[in-house]
């Protein structure tokens, strides 16, 4: 029982160094991102006027440990979304618009391009799992995450014809839809919630390999450059968007990144230290450490000239 109070107690030092000063990270990652499509805001139901193609994402999370096992943090990132349609004949609101068929132009189904952007600030909490384990490998620095993101982006999107001649024959102008773009430059703002799960592996005390997956609910219905309205609506009505006919809808979007995550400690204490103690050598450690593979005895030498496994060593 004292041998194992004694080793119990050894690693103390994890729990109670998790100070304002350790346990932070940093991570990048890319990949590709998608728009899955628009949920029907009661639920009802899914929508997708487009055909969406795989695009590029990045992001930049900064986090920080605030008790075992779960971390506070934001994250900053980037969604490039694409697609297209090659005929938009079932596309209410190109179709039945008032404001793309009147005296002046005539909206014709041909194939049609969308290219968006989000730009995001996220504030994040996550939630890190007990390290994978085995019975012939002990613990493995594998582990895995879930985290819960909510905050605001700002949307860029366009809209048209992949063939600039069909704008002469229908008399519009391009692009038929823009936000956040010329000529409607102001990027709206939105809400969005973002729940994700993910993988770090252990390379080195402070780098991990981190895989993470993700999807964005967004308070927006136009990534694809299309509103939604019912079939209901009246091509005689010129409103631009006549609410009587609007399907409330909200775009789902989701990403797939890699990258790397780098662990560190602040240290404001090292040149008093320094000063004090010019002798003393601070081992970086961090929550992590208690999953580190034991170091092989020729290091433990060079680092501990008096060092021996067992007491028998000559």
């Amino acid at each position: 029982m004292l041998f194992l109070f004694i080793q119990s107690s050894g690693q103390g030092w994890l729990t109670n160094e998790n100070n304002i000063e350790t346990n932070w990270n940093i991570t990048f990652q890319v990949g590709p991102s998608v728009l899955l499509g628009e949920l029907k805001k009661d639920f009802s139901g899914w929508s997708n006027d487009m055909n969406n193609v795989a695009d590029f994402a990045f992001s930049l999370q900064m986090g920080k440990m605030v008790f075992e096992r779960v971390d506070l943090g934001l994250e900053f990132g980037l969604l490039n979304l694409q697609g297209y349609r090659i005929n938009p004949t079932n596309v209410h609101y190109l179709m039945r618009g008032g404001y793309f068929n009147n005296d002046s132009v005539d909206f014709q189904p041909f194939p049609l391009y969308y290219d968006s952007d989000i730009t995001h600030l996220t504030l994040f909490a996550k939630y890190n799992f007990i390290n994978f384990s085995s019975f012939t490998l002990g613990i493995i620095k594998l582990n895995l995450y879930a985290k819960m993101g909510i905050g605001i982006i700002w949307i860029s999107a366009e809209m048209g014809y992949r063939d600039r001649a069909n704008y002469q024959l229908t008399g519009l102008t391009h692009p038929i839809y823009s936000s956040g773009r010329k000529p409607r430059s102001t990027k709206n703002a939105h809400a969005i919630f973002s729940p994700a799960f993910g993988l770090n592996y252990q390379i080195t005390e402070r780098i991990f390999v981190s895989f993470d997956a993700s999807f964005q609910f967004l308070s927006a219905d136009y990534l694809d450059g299309v509103r939604n309205f019912s079939a209901d609506l009246d091509p005689e009505n010129t409103d631009y968007l006549p609410n009587k006919f609007r399907i409330p809808v909200y775009d789902v979007t989701g990403k797939f990144t890699l990258g790397v995550t780098y662990f560190f400690n602040f240290d404001t204490r090292k040149q008093v230290r320094e000063k004090a103690m010019p002798w003393y050598f601070n081992r970086y450690r961090s929550y992590y450490s208690k999953y580190h593979q034991q170091s092989s005895r020729k290091a433990r030498q060079e680092r501990l000239p008096f060092f021996r496994d067992k007491f028998d060593d000559e």
